[in-house]
């Protein structure tokens, strides 16, 4: 089974896509090709996603990272400033505190996903 492929546009650069999964919501842009543009006022997740152990899941140990690299953006679990990813999994794991395929997470007005606008066929 091949993986899917996606591409960005210049016609996506100007979608406003809205985030919203476990508690935390989001408005974004792909503004270019490794650019993502998380705006400010976005909600976090304030709890982490663990493993059935109680220990901390893999993708939640980078969102943890992510976190503490943009701590100075971020004040009571809300970012203060835009925030840039460049990937929208990476985004997608600042913001829900883990988890993943945030190509299917982020939508449009119309409720299209960034993965049906970027998807090459």
């Amino acid at each position: 089974m091949m993986k899917d492929q996606h591409r960005w546009s210049l016609e996506i650069s100007e979608i406003e896509f809205t985030f919203s999964d476990r508690g935390s919501f989001g408005t974004v842009f792909w503004q270019r090709r490794k650019e993502l543009r998380l705006l400010a006022g976005a909600k976090l997740t304030p709890d982490p996603q663990i493993n059935k152990d109680g220990t901390l899941n893999f993708s939640a140990k980078v969102a943890k990272s992510l976190r503490a690299e943009h701590a100075d953006k971020i004040a009571d679990g809300v970012t203060t400033e835009d925030i840039i990813f460049p990937s929208p999994n990476e985004l997608g794991i600042f913001l829900r505190f883990g988890g993943d395929n945030t190509w299917l997470a982020l939508k449009d007005k119309n409720g299209k996903t960034l993965h049906d606008w970027s998807k090459v066929e």
